[in-house]
């Protein structure tokens, strides 16, 4: 079911409300440019029953927690990153926090050094949290920054990679409609949050090829298979995807960003190699792997850091330390540095019970791309949506509470 919620029905009225109203439905100031963010209504509320499965399948996993309690597992931490809540995980998921890393000695700043050394290479592999938005980000800013040394083809983990034999009209969008501007819901799981929509919107905007490479087969648990087993099989999967198209597309350099070990270079203490280890061994050619995961939270600004004595020596080429995050009407505060504003959801889009999900999409954009922004929201929270100059069409989906069984 959809509900509009119109504007009133005087052109006076309208105007002189829009007019007292830009503190909730802008920024309070505009820029040096003079743009704002605004929120054109009619506002849209609909039911989750009613959207496609791409996206409804996700929202399911949201309506499992407890919007009173959400004290989660694993697993469902993911979620509530997915839906913009990073704030009610950052106390007790291991991803946020602080480490005891040393500074690295090298003197450039983070990027640069990673601009540096990707001159040397055609291979850059970046690792990520499935928790922080903020990883995804700081990748978004390497691939602007690598563009001009040639680097044209993004390698996704999270991009749906079906068999070959799939029909052309059951393909996510990133394959059946790949001049599309933006990543839509069915393209990927973690693409589904804004900033990971954000860098696909931007890589695609500079010229980047994206790549699906991910192993769908060995992604699930199997029957009789060990968990190391498992892991062989779908590193052993990816790789080979990977090294095939290099063999395809010899002149090509690549980016890639995967979540956590997928970037480890060489064999962990147990034997173990995941993708980047085969990957160097297929090709032939020395990635520069870069971890976002190994170190945290030791310095207010970003800094490069050493990488622990617990890990094998070669484990990675650069470590990045992000400072430990903080956040405001509960979003990160990062966001708002990196250019975002942080806006008033309109009352009349807020809950009376459970959760609710607010999306706020460019003027003219279809329901199903990845918005700009994506939240969930509880009955009486002043949670702020986070977005650049411009307007947007905003929809508030209601997502019941349906305790797990």
């Amino acid at each position: 079911m959809r509900i509009l919620i119109p504007d009133l029905s005087s052109p006076m009225l309208i105007a002189a409300i829009f007019v007292a109203s830009l503190s909730s439905c802008a920024t309070d100031q505009p820029d040096v440019s003079g743009q704002r963010v605004i929120l054109s209504q009619p506002f849209e509320i609909v039911q989750t029953n009613s959207l496609p499965s791409m996206i409804s399948w996700k929202l399911e996993s949201l309506s499992e927690i407890d919007p009173d309690n959400p004290i989660v597992s694993d697993g469902d931490t993911q979620t509530l990153s997915l839906f913009g809540r990073e704030d009610l995980i950052a106390a007790s998921s291991d991803d946020y926090k602080p480490t005891n890393c040393s500074p690295s000695a090298l003197a450039t700043a983070a990027v640069d050094e990673v601009v540096r050394r990707a001159g040397r290479t055609s291979i850059v592999i970046i690792n990520e949290s499935h928790e922080r938005s903020r990883h995804r980000w700081f990748t978004a800013e390497v691939a602007r920054r690598l563009r001009p040394l040639g680097y044209d083809t993004l390698g996704l983990e999270t991009l749906s990679n079906p068999p070959a034999t799939v029909p052309q009209r059951y393909l996510p969008s990133l394959l059946g409609h790949p001049d599309l501007p933006y990543l839509s819901d069915d393209d990927g799981h973690y693409s589904s949050e804004a900033g990971y929509g954000r860098l696909g919107r931007q890589a695609k905007a500079i010229g980047y090829r994206l790549l699906p490479y991910e192993d769908n087969t060995h992604n699930e648990p199997s029957k009789g298979v060990s968990q190391s087993e498992q892991i062989a099989l779908r590193e052993e999967a990816q790789a080979n995807t990977l090294a095939a198209f290099l063999k395809s597309h010899p002149a090509a350099k690549l980016l890639i960003h995967v979540g956590y070990s997928h970037a480890t270079e060489v064999p962990r203490a147990d034997g173990q190699k995941w993708m980047a280890a085969r990957l160097k061994e297929k090709t032939g050619i020395d990635p520069l792997t870069i971890s976002q995961t190994t170190c945290r939270g030791g310095s207010e600004t970003m800094r490069l850091a050493t990488l622990p004595s617990d890990q094998p020596a070669g484990t990675f080429d650069l470590i990045i330390d992000h400072p430990t995050e903080r956040f405001t009407r509960g979003r990160p505060d990062w966001r708002k540095v990196a250019g975002d504003r942080i806006i008033t959801i309109p009352r009349k889009l807020r809950p009376a019970k459970g959760w609710r999900v607010i999306e706020a999409r460019p003027l003219g954009e279809p329901d199903t791309s990845v918005p700009i922004d994506r939240v969930a929201i509880r009955p009486g929270e002043d949670i702020g949506l986070l977005l650049p100059p411009g307007r947007y069409h905003v929809r508030a989906i209601d997502v019941v509470y349906s305790a797990p069984k």
